[in-house]
């Protein structure tokens, strides 16, 4: 008895504890259990573990609570929990065991519970309250054990015991009375013995539970309504994979186990259920095993892909035996053959997977299995219209049925627990479980509409594409929520289409048609080998279609862009496009192309094409705020890039205005409606807001432009828009000289870059991380080199590392800013040379100063006041090295004298510093 519960015990084992206990605190051999148990039989050593296993489940002997049992590795067990004896009054016994008697059938819990003790709890507590109470789930979920746990509970509540009937061997619905009469004991010889079993309980108190009664649900309802008619003590209970819809019932769905995060430590994840009962199935097949910290996301994905139903977790368990828990995970998409080992004592539709499954898909209608095989086809969750679009049915199907048909099918189906269900304010959307899906799709395969059934599914997963609207990344995490979970079925949908019985030419298609999620959800590196793919058999396999074409080169050219920055691919793509467009006379397209080749152009360095391009763009565009916005932000940057700081602060601000103004410009223009997934306006227009006002002398409101960019960006949750604002956060706070701010921003941008598989940001994110070493240690010529070696390394990367450390100018990017290329940092890049020069030796001296006062004309010329400072300090330090303070004095004075803010910055202080000292030696100049 565990309390007034009794607990149930096989013999063997029962001989095991008692030898256990007459020993108490000694360790008992295992041969001595042996010879004393199977006194007559020679067993092997696995046979008394499964025994000590059994035992050790009965009693509740938990590893790191109560402890019974102990391995004594080499020796044998011992039994470790205080033992007290008791004088024993025969009287006593006999009372005790009369207590223990039970009038009708209550079956023993034979094996411990997971994670259901709160339900249990509940249930007993409902149950008290509503009298009829049927626990709904689907098969495997452990209905019935949560069940026979309530019954324990309750037994001694009910003067007249509890029933359990068993209903799973009943065939036939007129039996359903019969069955429950010989469970409660009564002799009946009526077919219909229900009239009976409501006289004989009309003045009893018991509770009955009906097990298993989905495939006897109207007999089963009729049955239950009659008893509580006419019994006003009865209370039911009732298990069941759809509800029995009967007067006074009340339902209870019982979910899968819940189940840990894959990044959970061995303690964290023997607190869940899911963990906890496949470490004891396998324990009790493996007495040496032990959960490490490496298996726990193992097992949990092993739980997770089996839907955390106990059942499929136990007969994955049974496998690990023979296959290793990473030999299992990589041989669990075969789950259906795999899961097949269950107890031998177990229902046969409980020994396997597949059986289980096939006891719920044999009641369903006809229709609803054509349902249920065609919804197979959604890798993930779907609503009543997609569900319509795949699933109902045409001429000539055996299984008929239309739209209204399959929304009866889905609620039936839901109902049975074979489709989850989960409802919102004015929609409800249904899933698929992993394992009812991998039986279905097995049903799908071996049916004659295959095929129809996933073309439908890609016709649909087009439809997705083709009719999103354009979307303001300010509802980014809005329209995640709400599709986001398609990828999957885009996904799947694009492999059959590209599979040998699949349509290669809606493939193609749906490959355009899907750019919006692809783009959206920054998966831009798979994109791009599907486009890659698409475009080959559009060009080899298919009829010529330069529309689609066009979408295609369009889709590549910008996915190229965003994750490998400019490359000859991308430039190719884009020119293909672009003459694509202007053949078939597409303005929307070509606009949507000049964007991209303005891009691609950026990240080329070759500001003077970003310019152009950005002006024929504009004269493309109609009058209209969201077009005023994208031209304003692509001339915004480009004049930036060239040297036109200015006109480049003009276009930035415009931007903002508008977004501030117009709520409505915040959206994507259409003509890129096509890249909605790129850098958002806001966020690019304080990213590029920030150096301009750091080049023209305002670091204080360029520190908050900059962190105005990752603020929106963080608000979006979008990876694009956030490694851009990093990007230009980090650079701002290297030229302030900030360097805890730079290392917090960069790091950052790694991470985000990192696990979006980013590569064009994970290299600027390495870019900046080595000026952070090189700031600090001084420029290595090998890191160095490695870095321009790198295939993703452009001029713009080299021109910005020039300006955050002196000692990194290559004569390329030198020769850019003599060429009036690198027109945004051409005057810092003509001083850090000059500063090169005289580290190098102070005979060139002159050169340097030439360098100098170029980059100080440069700087003026563009009213760039911070590379004017850096210029006029390098050149006012040769002039002192010379003699010639006083003339520095003056120099240095007039650039710092126009600065109004930004006093702390690291540039502003040493040129306060330098001030002091020439002021000093022009006064000792005087004196003399």
């Amino acid at each position: 008895m565990r309390g007034n519960e009794p607990v149930a015990l096989g013999s063997r084992a029962r001989e095991v504890l008692v030898a256990l206990v007459e020993s108490a605190g000694k360790v008992v051999r295992k041969s001595e259990l042996r010879e004393r148990v199977w006194p007559d039989t020679v067993v092997e050593e696995g046979t008394l573990r499964v025994h000590i296993a059994a035992l050790r489940r009965a009693l509740g002997d938990q590893r790191t609570a109560s402890r019974y049992v102990e391995n004594v590795t080499g020796h044998g067990y011992r039994f470790v929990a205080p033992v007290t004896s008791l004088a024993r009054d025969p009287s006593a016994a006999v009372e005790q065991a009369r207590i223990g008697e039970t009038p009708h059938s209550l079956p023993a819990s034979l094996s411990r519970m997971f994670g259901r003790e709160l339900v249990v709890a509940t249930l007993t507590e409902r149950l008290r309250e509503r009298r009829f109470m049927t626990l709904v789930g689907p098969g495997g979920v452990g209905k019935t054990t949560v069940a026979v746990s309530v019954t324990h509970v309750l037994y001694p509540t009910y003067p007249h015991g509890v029933c359990f009937v068993d209903l799973a061997s009943v065939r036939d619905p007129q039996l359903i009375s019969a069955t429950v009469a010989a469970a409660l004991g009564l002799s009946m010889v009526a077919r219909d013995a229900t009239s009976s079993i409501v006289a004989s309980l009309k003045d009893k108190q018991i509770l009955i539970v009906l097990d298993n009664c989905e495939h006897l649900i109207d007999g089963a309802a009729v049955l239950a309504e009659r008893l509580l008619g006419g019994a006003s003590g009865v209370h039911i209970l009732a298990t069941s994979r759809e509800p029995l819809r009967a007067k006074g019932e009340w339902v209870f769905r019982l979910g899968p186990l819940e189940l840990p995060p894959p990044s959970a430590t061995v303690s964290a994840a023997a607190a869940f259920p899911a963990i906890q009962l496949f470490a004891e199935r396998v324990a009790a097949s493996c007495e040496s095993f032990e959960l490490t910290d490496a298996d726990v996301p193992i097992v949990a994905d092993i739980c997770r892909r089996v839907d955390g139903l106990p059942l499929a977790i136990e007969l994955a368990a049974a496998r690990v035996d023979l296959l290793g828990i990473r030999g299992l995970a990589a041989r669990l998409d075969d789950r259906l053959r795999l899961l097949t080992r269950g107890r031998r004592t177990a229902l046969m539709r409980h020994r396997t997977l597949r059986a289980t499954l096939d006891w719920s898909y044999e009641l369903l209608s006809p229709f609803e299995r054509a349902v249920l095989r065609r919804l197979a086809v959604f890798a993930g969750s779907f609503d009543v219209a997609s569900a319509s679009f795949v699933a109902a049915a045409t001429d000539g199907d055996v299984a008929a049925g239309g739209p209204t048909d399959v929304f009866e099918a889905l609620s039936s189906l839901g109902a049975k627990s074979l489709l989850g269900v989960h409802a919102f304010a004015d929609h409800s959307v249904y899933q698929l479980l992993e394992t009812s899906r991998a039986y279905a799709l097995e049903k799908l395969a071996n049916s004659a509409e295959d095929v129809e059934i996933r073309r439908r599914h890609a016709m649909l997963c087009c439809t997705w594409g083709a009719s999103a609207p354009p979307q303001e990344l300010q509802h980014a995490e809005d329209w995640l929520a709400a599709n986001g979970q398609k990828i999957d079925d885009v996904r799947a949908a694009l492999d059959w289409c590209f599979s040998a019985d699949g349509d290669a030419a809606l493939g193609a298609a749906l490959t355009a048609q899907s750019a919006p999620f692809w783009f959206h959800l920054c998966l831009l590196n798979e994109y791009r080998e599907r486009l890659v793919r698409a475009l080959d058999t559009l060009t080899n396999t298919l009829p010529a279609d330069p529309s689609l074409e066009l979408q295609l080169n369009l889709a590549l050219g910008n996915a190229l862009v965003y994750t490998r920055g400019s490359c000859a691919e991308a430039t190719k793509a884009f020119a293909t496009a672009l003459e694509l467009a202007e053949r078939l006379d597409q303005t929307l397209y070509r606009k949507r192309v000049l964007w991209g080749l303005w891009v691609d152009r950026i990240m080329a360095a070759d500001y003077r094409s970003a310019v152009d391009l950005g002006e024929r763009y504009r004269r493309l565009t109609t009058n209209g705020r969201r077009a005023g916005v994208v031209g304003d932000r692509m001339m915004a940057l480009a004049h930036h890039l060239h040297g036109g700081q200015g006109i480049a602060r003009h276009h930035a601000e415009r931007v903002l205005r508008g977004l501030a103004e117009s709520p409505e410009a915040s959206t994507w223009d259409p003509s890129v409606q096509f890249v909605r997934g790129t850098v958002d306006h806001r966020v690019a227009a304080h990213a590029v807001l920030a150096p301009i006002l750091w080049i023209q002398g305002f670091p204080d409101q360029a520190l908050q432009a900059s962190r105005d960019s990752v603020r929106s960006a963080l608000t979006l949750g979008h990876a694009l828009s956030l490694c851009y604002g990093l990007t230009c956060v980090s650079g701002v706070a290297l030229w302030r000289g900030d360097l805890d701010e730079a290392r917090r921003q960069v790091a950052m941008l790694l991470e985000h870059a990192s696990r979006h598989a980013l590569s064009y940001w994970q290299f600027w994110g390495r870019c900046l991380e080595l000026v952070l070493t090189w700031r600090e240690s001084g420029v290595d010529s090998d890191s160095r080199l490695d870095l321009f070696r790198d295939p993703r390394c452009t001029p713009l990367h080299i021109e910005a590392l020039g300006t955050l450390v002196e000692d990194s100018v290559t004569s390329e990017v030198l020769e850019r800013a003599k060429s009036n290329l690198a027109g945004w940092c051409a005057a810092e890049l003509l001083r850090a040379e000059g500063e090169a020069l005289l580290k190098r030796s102070y005979t060139n001296a002159a050169k340097a100063e030439t360098l100098f006062e170029e980059s100080l004309e440069v700087a003026r010329r563009q009213g760039a006041m911070s590379w004017e400072l850096r210029a006029a300090m390098s050149l006012a330090r040769l002039r002192q090295s010379r003699g010639a303070a006083p003339a520095a004095f003056r120099l240095l004075s007039s650039a710092y004298g126009r600065f109004t803010e930004g006093f702390e910055t690291a540039d502003l202080t040493a040129a306060r510093s330098l001030l002091l000292d020439l002021a000093v030696v022009r006064r000792m100049v005087r004196r003399a």
